[in-house]
C-alpha cells in the first residue's frame, strides 16, 4: 500500500469584477514597496521585471476605488512611490486572511491522513 502523505494547499486571491485585485504577487510587491519606496527597487529585490511590477500595480490602482500606490514623478532625485493608507489596509487584510487559511490548512492536513489512509 502507498503511504505517501496527502496535503491540501491554497492561496489567497481577492477579485474585483472577476479580475485579480490582490494575489500573492501583488501582496509581495506592495510589502516590498513599503520597504524600498519605489516599484523599480521592489521589482529588483523580488527578481521581477520592472514592466511586470508596474503592470501589477497599475492594475491594482485601476481596480481600486481609492489609490493603493501613490507614484511621485521623477526629478532631480528620481521618482518613487508609497503605499496609501488604503493600501496599508489591503496589506493587513490580506495578511490576516492568509494566516487564517494557513491555520485551517494545518488542521485539515493533519486530518487528511486519517481520511485517506
Amino acid at each position: 500500500m502507498d503511504r505517501s502523505n496527502f496535503t491540501m494547499n491554497a492561496t489567497v486571491t481577492i477579485y474585483r469584477d472577476n479580475e485579480i485585485f490582490i494575489g500573492q504577487n501583488q501582496y509581495r510587491l506592495l510589502r516590498q514597496i513599503l520597504i524600498d519606496g519605489s516599484i523599480n527597487a521592489a521589482a529588483k529585490n523580488l527578481k521581477m521585471s520592472y514592466q511586470h511590477a508596474w503592470h501589477l500595480m497599475d492594475k491594482v490602482n485601476r481596480l481600486s476605488p481609492i489609490p493603493v500606490v501613490i507614484r511621485q514623478k521623477g526629478g532631480k532625485d528620481g521618482g518613487g512611490c508609497s503605499v496609501s493608507p488604503y493600501g496599508m489596509k489591503i496589506i493587513q487584510t490580506y495578511a490576516l486572511r492568509e494566516i487564517e487559511i494557513i491555520k485551517f490548512l494545518e488542521q485539515t492536513n493533519s486530518e487528511l491522513e486519517s481520511c485517506f489512509f
